[in-house]
């Protein structure tokens, strides 16, 4: 099912629960939304195997930063970066790492840890881990200083995976390769394999995700068709197609293409979803949403005001409605450190 454009503009938010009385109805049209999403951003092919290559270690003051890189698919690999707390439990060095995360005789207590998704970032992962990185947005540093262990990946065009033919985040190579594929499902298969790398450590019990801008609209796109992620966190990261003054921002550009099927869908002045929908996916997992009124990157708050009011409906009809936590305030694109506060808070209760 798509929607006109003049239908979001006189309708607003298609409701969630239109015509829906049952769980059991509910969970039907779940799949139709799951389906369409599918179709808009092309498949999302398993990776069968968990390798990981180290690549060097560094001692900070509290806690471990792994520098490493991990396989997905169609022989690919991610770089990322690994903290791990230093709990006074042992030392960790490169020779002794594959025994120390991955084997039982190394296992220690068991912590909860995150995948901390970067924002749009030259610098991709270090941005959110390292010193360096911008104000209010080193929110994996932050997290392994509360007991978290962290996994931050460059996603593609980002850190060092910038082709070296091109900027970053320009996506016209990966499209060359991959002409019927999307940019956001192959986002969703890397980040689908950091899960896979976390729930390989033998320490870790459960798994969360949060993420800014970009990384927060991955953390929930990931949330919503990866239920080993208990918990997600999107800062200014939840937009819409409603009203949105940026048409082909989640389509086709010069730079960073999202989903190119969105475009074909433009033409005919439709879109194939809502995103109050695919929001929807991530129900009942624990969801905490932030929305600045001042955003200049998505400006129209009142409408995506109104698509998170549609998912707090959705979570209370499905008795969950303690899992989900929204916030607007009057700031601009940006997560404050009031808002990240609350933001942990949230990942603590639902995680450890």
């Amino acid at each position: 099912m798509a929607y006109t454009l003049k239908y979001l503009q006189e309708k607003g938010i298609p409701p969630l629960l239109k015509d829906i009385h049952t769980v059991e109805q509910w969970e039907v049209k779940r799949k139709t939304i799951l389906d369409r999403w599918l179709e808009a951003i092309g498949p999302i092919p398993a990776c069968d195997s968990v390798n990981v290559i180290f690549l060097s270690i560094d001692d900070e003051i509290d806690h471990f930063r792994i520098h490493l890189k991990y396989e997905t698919v169609y022989e690919d690999w991610v770089t990322a970066n690994l903290l791990i707390p230093n709990d006074g439990n042992g030392h960790l060095t490169l020779s002794n790492l594959e025994d120390a995360l991955f084997s039982f005789k190394g296992a220690s207590k068991k912590k909860p840890a995150i995948l901390a998704l970067h924002p749009t970032s030259p610098e991709g992962k270090d941005d959110v881990t390292l010193t360096s990185g911008r104000v209010n947005r080193t929110y994996g540093l932050e997290l392994v200083k509360r007991g978290y262990i962290v996994l931050a990946p460059d996603t593609i065009t980002a850190g060092e995976r910038v082709q070296s033919s091109e900027e970053s985040y320009h996506t016209a190579s990966f499209y060359e390769r991959n002409p019927n594929w999307s940019a956001v499902a192959k986002m969703l298969v890397d980040h689908r394999q950091g899960v896979s790398v976390l729930s390989k450590i033998t320490s870790v019990n459960n798994i969360g995700a949060i993420g800014h801008s970009l990384g927060g609209y991955n953390a929930y796109f990931l949330a919503g068709i990866d239920k080993r992620v208990k918990a997600v966190v999107c800062s200014c990261g939840f937009a819409v197609f409603a009203n949105d003054p940026e048409r082909e921002r989640w389509g086709r550009r010069s730079w960073f293409s999202h989903i190119p099927k969105v475009s074909d869908y433009l033409l005919n002045n439709e879109v194939p979803f809502e995103f109050n929908e695919i929001a929807a996916l991530v129900a009942p997992t624990p969801f905490f949403i932030w929305i600045g009124q001042k955003d200049k990157i998505f400006p129209h708050w009142e409408q995506m005001a109104a698509a998170v009011n549609d998912i707090d409906h959705l979570y209370t009809f499905l008795e969950e409605e303690i899992h989900f936590k929204s916030l607007i305030g009057n700031a601009g694109h940006d997560f404050p450190s009031e808002i990240r506060t609350l933001a942990y808070n949230f990942l603590d209760e639902k995680l450890k």
